[in-house]
This record gives C-alpha cells, sequence and structure tokens, in this order.
C-alpha cells in the first residue's frame, strides 16, 4: 500500500511538467507586438518611407510592416486562431526570415500559456506555393 502512495505522489509531481513542456505545432503568421493580428500601421509606414509603397499584395505589406515594426522596438509574435502568443527567443533566425508569412510554428509553450519558445518555423503549405511564386517573378 505504501509503494502505490508514493508511486501516486511521484506521478502526481511529474504530471505537470511533462504538459508544461510540451512541444507542439501551430499554424498561424508572424507578425510584431505593436500591430498583432491586424497591421494596423502599414499605411503610416508607408507615409514615413519606411515600407515600399510599391508592395503589390496583402502578404508583402504585412511582411514589411512587421519588419518595419520590429526595426522601431516591437517583438516579433506569432498570431494563430487569432490569439497572439508571446515569442521567448526573439533572436530566433526563422522569424525575421518568414516575418509577416503563414507559418508552421513548432515550440514549448510556456506554463503560462502565451509565449512560445520556438525550434522551427516552416512555410505552411498553401503559402509556401505562393511564397516560391513571388521569389521566381
Amino acid at each position: 500500500m505504501q509503494i502505490r502512495i508514493q508511486l501516486a505522489t511521484l506521478l502526481m509531481a511529474l504530471l505537470p511538467f511533462s504538459v508544461m513542456g510540451a512541444t507542439k505545432t501551430w499554424t498561424g503568421k508572424i507578425s510584431d507586438s505593436m500591430c498583432g493580428v491586424t497591421h494596423k500601421m502599414v499605411s503610416e509606414h508607408q507615409e514615413k518611407g519606411e515600407i515600399s509603397k510599391t508592395a503589390t499584395n496583402k502578404a508583402e505589406k504585412e511582411r514589411e510592416c512587421t519588419l518595419a515594426c520590429v526595426k522601431s522596438g516591437s517583438k516579433y509574435v506569432f498570431v494563430s486562431q487569432g490569439k497572439v502568443f508571446e515569442i521567448s527567443n526573439q533572436d530566433y533566425a526563422g522569424l525575421q526570415e518568414h516575418a509577416g508569412h503563414t507559418v508552421k510554428l513548432t515550440g514549448d509553450l510556456d506554463s503560462d500559456g502565451k509565449t512560445i519558445k520556438v525550434s522551427e518555423v516552416t512555410m505552411s503549405g498553401a503559402a509556401d506555393q505562393q511564397h516560391q511564386k513571388n521569389e521566381n517573378k
């Protein structure tokens, strides 16, 4: 009986750690903490000359907006299903590379449920095909 109680106690003590550190993959966009979901700063950046007025589509404008905001001191965030997640490792190389893109992001969700430590960022299926088309132009 004593062993069962000890095993149950050990299991209960370890359970939060297995949930907390679980690596997950989400689909969403790399954005910035100033704009979050909306990229409301696009026209302001264009007026200031911080981003190109010739950006032809929404994806290009969102990318340039994200990069301009981060350059101005904003932080990268990840937006998935309308929820904005902070990113703990801001120096992760894939953030700048995929700024404004729809991506598959893999990482560990912190116990606060609001912060992700990124371990991988890749273009998601349809977004990857559109990105390749744009690069081949």
